[in-house]
């Protein structure tokens, strides 16, 4: 005896996320500058990459925009707390 599965109603397409854009920076560094970076992230495990953008995000993690918190209200809530005379 084969049950079957009612049908799926309805399209439930999940919404593509939005990529996270990317720009390039670029600086120069000495060659001893380059072998004690070389050096670091070889005793830390790490690259040099992914040390550079920890030390960046250390320093402008404060300066960073604070996400606006969303507005729930509708225009078809009471005004119960309005200061109206």
């Amino acid at each position: 005896m084969v049950i079957k599965q009612p049908a799926r109603t309805g399209s439930r397409s999940k919404r593509k996320k939005k990529g996270i854009q990317y720009k390039k920076v670029g600086f120069k560094l000495t060659v001893g500058q380059k072998k004690a970076l070389e050096r670091f992230c070889k005793m830390n495990k790490l690259t040099p990459v992914r040390f550079m953008k920890s030390l960046v995000n250390n320093y402008v993690a404060r300066y960073r925009e604070e996400p606006h918190p969303p507005s729930y209200v509708t225009k078809n809530q009471l005004k119960l707390f309005d200061q109206e005379k």
